[in-house]
């Protein structure tokens, strides 16, 4: 077994419940990782920024792969960059407001500059949703937002979010990719991009190939990325079909940081 990259999701995955992880666990595991020559990205739906935050005064990562691959960084370098085009934004804001069947409690907008919701929006002060977004800005209208926007998340509290996942799909083929994202909320996405593409771009950057990938994940939009890696390894809290569809299930769940079990065992 030689493994060159490891991947992984952050809530849900590397992060426990409460958002957190045993930092001088993982900074020993990256320090070795780094002896041998073994990239270690972040893969998450959420924004650049946030990513940032999260590890800078705690471990000293490189890559992150943010809004599940539409944005990918390593060193502050944009290996690859892919955003909604302004128009089908605009014609999916529209069918969100005016379809029956979907008319979420809440949208926001992840663009280069900032994260964008409608002063109005519902849930601009849940506590939970702050934690996610870095740089928000309040907007009148997130329709008239003018920054390159690479994702759209789109939140019901008592919806069947990968039905709303799938109605989207089919009702804008090949427009852009919709995808359960977990905490109530789909990813809206460029099409052509998941995190699995983001993962073969990572692998043409370092010029690798899946057989020398470990991947972890937990919800959905981590399939593609635990599908491409010959080493995926879908969380033991996970989602039941996530699970299914994974090559491997981690020992140990979030709660109990199985991402640094399982590299602690891949690297001996």
């Amino acid at each position: 077994m030689t493994i060159k990259l490891i991947a992984t999701d952050i809530d849900g995955t590397f992060l426990n419940d409460q958002h957190e992880y045993a930092i001088d666990r993982f900074n020993e595991l990256l320090q070795e990782m780094r002896r041998r020559q073994i990239h270690f990205a972040i893969a998450s739906g959420n924004h650049y920024g946030h990513l940032v935050d999260i590890f800078a005064a705690r471990s000293h990562i490189n890559t992150f792969m943010a809004e599940n691959g539409a944005l990918i960084m390593d060193q502050q370098t944009i290996v690859a960059e892919t955003r909604l085009p302004q128009q089908t934004m605009q014609q999916l804001l529209r069918i969100l407001h005016d379809d029956p069947l979907l008319q979420p409690d809440s949208i926001r907008l992840s663009g280069q500059q900032a994260s964008y919701m409608n002063r109005t929006d519902p849930d601009v002060n849940d506590v939970e949703l702050r934690y996610f977004i870095s740089n928000l800005q309040l907007v009148d209208d997130i329709g008239q937002v003018t920054d390159h926007i690479y994702k759209v998340n789109v939140a019901w509290k008592h919806e069947d979010i990968k039905a709303k996942a799938d109605y989207l799909n089919a009702k804008f083929p090949g427009a852009f990719h919709a995808t359960a994202s977990g905490f109530g909320s789909i990813d809206v996405i460029p099409a052509g991009i998941n995190k699995g593409v983001g993962l073969q771009q990572l692998e043409d950057y370092w010029q690798l190939t899946p057989d020398e990938v470990a991947a972890f994940g937990d919800n959905y939009n981590d399939l593609e990325m635990l599908r491409r890696a010959k080493y995926g390894y879908a969380m033991l809290n996970a989602e039941p079909a996530v699970q299914q569809q994974a090559s491997f299930v981690t020992r140990l769940d979030n709660n109990h940081f199985g991402v640094l079990d399982t590299i602690e065992n891949l690297l001996k």
